[in-house]
């Protein structure tokens, strides 16, 4: 009788079944988190069905709900991803390039966030406003995002807390607008030449790329 392999036990075995079933869950997983990006992309938020997702997936309801109990659990867990994703690039962005002004900046946010996966998160974040259950779920992401940025944003470009944070909210939420509003009114003309305006405008009251300059300007005018 030929002894068994001294490399292999059944441990081994459960193992690599175990892991085949993650693969599987996380292929799952994934499918249905870009089948919901592309479906509000396409389709806008409000017409978006658990039914529909399925269905660009290729997955059964009972797929759907074997890794998502509602609906706002799947939304919560594509902002989350999308997050991750855009951090990554972001970084990406940073390690290959000289990011030595602030006025890169929206530039660079454009080329995300206008993005399809862009388009849905704000979407997402714009419906949480009537939806509790959603907001107390992708609320905490979404601050989460903020403060990691902020974090990166003041080693980068030095400033106060508060003025950073001013800052980055005007550049992040401007060219989130603008992503919006080349949807409802095309027009990639206007639409880039706000973005190199406010580069621009940025450029222009950062001369040495840093933010402390901007400090009284985030001041009242009351």
């Amino acid at each position: 009788m030929d002894e068994p392999d001294a490399g292999y036990s059944r441990r081994d075995e459960g193992l690599r079944i175990r892991r085949t079933q993650e693969e599987r869950s996380a292929e799952t997983r994934s499918a249905l988190l870009h089948a919901t990006v592309s479906a509000i992309h396409e389709l806008g938020y409000a017409a978006v069905t658990t039914a529909i997702i399925s269905q660009r997936a290729g997955l059964s309801r009972g797929a759907f709900l074997h890794h998502f109990h509602t609906k706002a659990e799947l939304m919560a867990a594509v902002v989350k991803m999308v997050f991750d994703d855009e951090m990554a690039q972001y970084q990406d962005i940073v390690q290959t390039a000289d990011m030595d002004r602030l006025s890169q900046w929206p530039r660079i946010l454009w080329s995300v966030l206008s993005r399809p996966s862009g388009i849905a998160v704000l979407e997402i974040l714009q419906a949480a406003r009537s939806d509790a259950d959603l907001a107390q779920l992708v609320g905490p992401t979404q601050k989460a995002a903020e403060e990691g940025a902020l974090k990166k944003m003041l080693e980068a470009y030095g400033g106060d807390e508060n003025t950073a944070r001013s800052v980055m909210r005007l550049m992040v939420w401007a060219i989130r607008g603008l992503s919006l509003s080349d949807m409802i009114l095309p027009d990639k003309q206007a639409t880039l030449g706000a973005v190199n305006l406010l580069a621009n405008m940025l450029h222009a009251f950062t001369p040495d790329g840093d933010v402390e300059p901007l400090r009284q300007l985030t001041k009242s005018l009351g």
